[in-house]
């Protein structure tokens, strides 16, 4: 064999390898996870606001915490997820596992894991006297509180489609007077913490939407009075209790700073007041927390328009 042909029989075979490596697919790049929260310190009771950025678009971003799940959605910016998790009351002081789990338009999936570091918080205990047929209830109505407590619960278990946007406000004037998370005694008998945050307001105050919503609820409840209940999507609720007066029906779209109601004494109470509870799916949250977690979150895009 001359030089000329070992020669072109070597340049054939080097092109006949580049063609073929080059027709070999290209190995796709693993889909990963960069997870972060801004808490400085959580405690039972907290919301927190977590980030989860993946490497490449997703179709889904799920998330599991102390037993319930995380709702995420997609943010304006890049690829980045957003999700509120809910602090239960009764978490012990640990570092609890955010399990989150983002799918890909191809099928391919990536999970990854946060410490959540829950620190020790301490409730104080509040004595209320109230009506005995609240604290004791006559067996007439015990139908009627177990309707109402399952209307709320599964109420609550509903996730929709996320209309709050930014930040959320106070719903009436001032700061709470009662804190959340408090052992509550009604007539000498405990019964439960306190899930809510109590304004000391006058009868009359206009109770406003802290975010858009939609109203599912606008009914009198047993022990909560006249109540409304927003439901503000992805999972997350707002309750007004006590009010004297209802401005809006079920089924009505809320934007924030509407009228939902007036302050009012109804229900089990001691005086006129409003309580505005928070729930993240199941796990009651304090509203002060949820206001701090989303202070500073902004968005290009606008919730619904209401009244």
């Amino acid at each position: 064999m001359s030089t000329r042909t070992v020669v072109t029989t070597v340049a054939m075979m080097s092109w006949t390898a580049w063609i073929c490596a080059a027709q070999l697919p290209s190995k796709p790049t693993p889909l990963t996870l960069a997870i972060s929260y801004a808490a400085k310190v959580i405690a039972p009771g907290d919301v927190v606001l977590v980030s989860v950025r993946p490497s490449a678009p997703v179709l889904t971003v799920e998330g599991t915490a102390f037993g319930h799940p995380v709702t995420f959605w997609r943010t304006d910016v890049g690829t980045e997820w957003r999700g509120l998790v809910g602090i239960p009351l009764d978490t012990p002081a640990n570092a609890h596992d955010l399990l989150v789990t983002a799918t890909g338009a191809d099928g391919a999936t990536a999970s990854r894991a946060l410490k959540l570091r829950v620190q020790p918080k301490q409730f104080a205990t509040r004595r209320l006297t109230v009506d005995p047929r609240f604290v004791d209830p006559p067996a007439e109505e015990v139908e009627r509180i177990l309707r109402e407590q399952a209307l709320l619960n599964e109420t609550f278990l509903t996730v929709t489609e996320r209309l709050w946007r930014g930040a959320f406000v106070g719903p009436v004037p001032g700061r709470p007077n009662s804190s959340f998370g408090r052992l509550t005694v009604f007539n000498k008998e405990p019964r439960g913490r306190h899930q809510g945050a109590d304004y000391a307001v006058g009868t009359g105050t206009p109770v406003r939407a802290p975010n858009a919503g939609r109203v599912v609820i606008a009914a009198d409840l047993y022990f909560s009075g006249n109540t409304v209940v927003l439901d503000h999507g992805s999972g997350l609720f707002s309750l007004f209790a006590h009010l004297s007066r209802m401005a809006v029906e079920q089924g009505a779209l809320v934007a924030k700073g509407d009228r939902v109601g007036e302050v009012g004494a109804t229900g089990r109470v001691t005086g006129p007041h409003l309580h505005w509870a928070v729930r993240l799916g199941e796990v009651s949250v304090d509203p002060q927390s949820l206001i701090a977690a989303v202070a500073s979150f902004t968005e290009t895009t606008g919730g619904p328009s209401g009244r």
